[in-house]
């Protein structure tokens, strides 16, 4: 089966096989996929909002990720059936109370999406474990462990 993996600061697409996003700590991983057209992608987030930063990378920033993703599924011609997913978010180990750098992303992902009328369907976010999400595209299931 073929197997496309995301890499931190990268967005990946992928219309068939494994959607695999490993090691997400503090960053946010994100799934989005349309089920009516295999069509999904990956993006393994570590910032909030660009603030015109992002010109190089998009997948850095979680504003300018989310944009070239959905942009990228209308041109492929999605709809909007698009469910959502999301892991991370974890707090480091170590860091004093309120400074959880990885809740506050994953707060601004959901207001991101929020703004495209998306909402998460899955998640697995915060405490202090790494996470790892797979899609499997062909059955349309996602495993976040």
């Amino acid at each position: 089966m073929k197997t496309t993996a995301v890499k931190p600061m990268k967005c990946e697409f992928a219309t068939e096989g494994l959607l695999w996003i490993d090691k997400i700590a503090t960053g946010v991983g994100v799934i989005l996929f349309n089920p009516h057209i295999k069509l999904a992608a990956g993006v393994h987030i570590l910032r909030g909002h660009s603030q015109g930063r992002a010109m190089d990378n998009p997948a850095y920033y979680a504003d300018t990720a989310l944009s070239h993703m959905l942009d990228e599924f209308k041109k492929r011609g999605s709809d909007r059936q698009i469910s959502v997913a999301i892991a991370g978010g974890s707090a480091m180990l170590g860091s004093p109370e309120g400074e959880n750098i990885g809740i506050r992303l994953v707060s601004t992902i959901k207001t991101l999406l929020s703004g495209h009328n998306l909402s998460v369907k899955v998640e697995g976010v915060g405490g202090t474990k790494l996470r790892t999400m797979i899609l499997n595209i062909d059955e349309g299931k996602i495993k976040i462990s």
